[in-house]
């Protein structure tokens, strides 16, 4: 049932939505709304309930002043569209006999999925796993390089997934399909607008980045209790810092761990908390490493990286929970933002050892590498490289918590870009030096006086130490189908016992394999005979 709002149509999530040439499945989480122009339907997703309204109706705005002539046999004007969309949310512009487009922001927090229907396309914002559906060697070999050689952002460059017949909506892009279901063309959005923009002056950058931060911090007025990582530096601060002067009760966590190195970190965390007057609590470093294992493993719909965390961010979820937390506040996306050249290409890393792989394995495997290092998919300024929210659908899903980010905002991202762009005019490389200029009002001394935080490498390199049995295990209990999947078991457990033993060795085939273990194990394929392969 849709209930019709000022023109929007508010449609319960976790539904099924079906019309001619298309369907739509909305996972429980994702909020959608109707609107309507002209003869097109739009379709407004985004995991921010007590946003969407005026995320879409400021979308609406927008795209109408940017050129959109109005009129009943008008079309949405897609380029324009796609511009203006938040990075986080994504839009379906169904045309009936003429087929349906869909925007898909580039920091999309959701995932979402599509397929032929024969007459029709049929969109999902959840992979239907358990369904009986056979799974793909080539999609997981698409996720594995995706991990291993860009960390944690979900794959973009290959449209595969593990299950076969479906293929993903890219981040970044607008995609459109026939009325009968066949994909027609594929190409970026641009969020940051023409490429051509003469850059600002800095004053004028100052200005745009302090208002892009105080926009977000109002767009949290509805917020009654909220949880804030506080880790000490620019970007937890900034998520908290501007909607603090409101009506909203703000309880913070930090992290500290108990080795020489972050000698410094515990004073600065604990400056901040003071000055920002947020009460916290810390909890020990050593008892949330990467791999703890978890106590409820996640169904995520493809392998992620994040599962590597789950303990962190299990310990944080249920903090917020007990204290009735609407939201989870990070820094998530800061870096990527303000300290990296938005105007250039992400960075892809050597391929991973030959050896971890078997013959047939490492054939599929070197295919999903190529479309991953396609320049295409390697820009910076479609906003694919800012930030990657697997982790926002699973707390919103068990949790009913919603974590949040300034840095994933539309008004936020075009102001980092035209930082970016300055510092090329400049011949430098951006960093966070305009954040100290625009929101220093918000940002405590410790904040500004600190020297940067401790890199993690010995985090990790302790985590192998504390955590090998169960890594070890986890993949070992799926050895048959890693090995179907064209992996080698053998090979991966010594490298688990290399790097637990400090060893100067690269793990980035030990984290694909755990990722890819951990989802097997959450959808109980433990053996190649559980389910039917392509």
């Amino acid at each position: 049932m849709i209930q019709k709002v000022c023109g929007i149509g508010v449609v319960t999530a976790g539904s099924l939505h079906t019309m001619p040439g298309l369907t739509l499945e909305v996972r429980r989480g994702v909020e959608m709304r109707e609107y309507r122009s002209g003869s097109d339907l739009l379709l407004y997703l985004s995991l921010l309930d007590d946003e969407i309204d005026q995320r879409l109706a400021l979308h609406v705005e927008t795209v109408k002043a940017s050129g959109y002539a109005s009129g009943s046999g008008e079309r949405w004007a897609l380029e324009a569209a796609g511009c203006w969309l938040e990075p986080s949310d994504a839009l379906v512009c169904y045309r009936g006999a003429a087929g349906t487009a869909v925007i898909r922001g580039g920091c999309c927090v959701f995932p979402l999925y599509w397929r032929s229907r024969g007459q029709g396309v049929g969109l999902a914002t959840a992979l239907p796993v358990n369904s009986g559906e056979r799974l793909s060697r080539a999609g997981l070999a698409g996720s594995l390089a995706a991990i291993c050689l860009q960390g944690s952002y979900e794959p973009n460059a290959s449209d595969a997934t593990p299950l076969q017949g479906w293929r993903r909506v890219r981040r970044g892009t607008i995609t459109e399909f026939s009325a009968a279901g066949t994909p027609l063309r594929e190409r970026l959005v641009m969020p940051g607008g023409s490429s051509t923009l003469p850059a600002a002056s800095e004053a004028a950058l100052a200005d745009q980045v302090r208002r892009a931060i105080s926009g977000y911090g109002t767009s949290q007025k509805m917020v009654s209790s909220a949880v804030v990582e506080l880790s000490g530096g620019y970007d937890s601060t900034l998520a908290v810092a501007p909607i603090h002067t409101q009506d909203t009760t703000v309880h913070g966590v930090s992290v500290a761990f108990p080795w020489y190195e972050f000698r410094f970190e515990e004073a600065v965390q604990a400056a901040v908390s003071e000055a920002l007057a947020i009460p916290r609590i810390v909890l020990d470093g050593s008892a949330l490493l990467p791999y703890a294992p978890a106590r409820d493993l996640p169904r995520f719909d493809e392998p992620s990286v994040f599962i590597t965390g789950i303990g962190h961010a299990e310990a944080v979820a249920d903090f917020a929970a007990q204290r009735g937390a609407a939201r989870v506040y990070t820094g998530h996306g800061g870096d990527q933002l303000f300290s990296t050249d938005l105007t250039s290409q992400e960075a892809v890393g050597p391929p991973p050892a030959r050896a971890a792989f078997s013959r047939p394995g490492w054939r599929a495997f070197r295919e999903a590498l190529a479309q991953t290092r396609m320049p295409v998919w390697l820009r910076r300024d479609t906003a694919c490289y800012v930030y990657h929210g697997r982790q926002d659908v699973w707390l919103k899903e068990s949790r009913g918590i919603t974590a949040r980010t300034p840095f994933a905002d539309l008004a936020v991202f075009r102001a980092a870009l035209a930082w970016s762009r300055h510092s090329a005019s400049q011949g430098a490389r951006p960093d966070k030096s305009i954040l100290a200029r625009a929101c220093g009002e918000w940002l405590p001394a410790a904040v500004l006086g600190r020297k940067g935080k401790v890199a993690y490498d010995g985090v990790w390199l302790r985590a192998y130490a504390v955590h090998q049995e169960h890594i070890s295990r986890t993949i070992e209990g799926r050895a048959g189908v890693l090995e179907h999947i064209g992996l080698s078991p053998a090979w991966l457990q010594r490298r688990v016992r290399q790097l637990a033993d400090w060893q100067p060795v690269g793990d980035r085939e030990v984290i694909g394999a755990y990722a890819l273990a951990s989802w097997l194990k959450a959808w109980e394929v433990n053996r190649v005979i559980d389910v039917a392969w392509e």
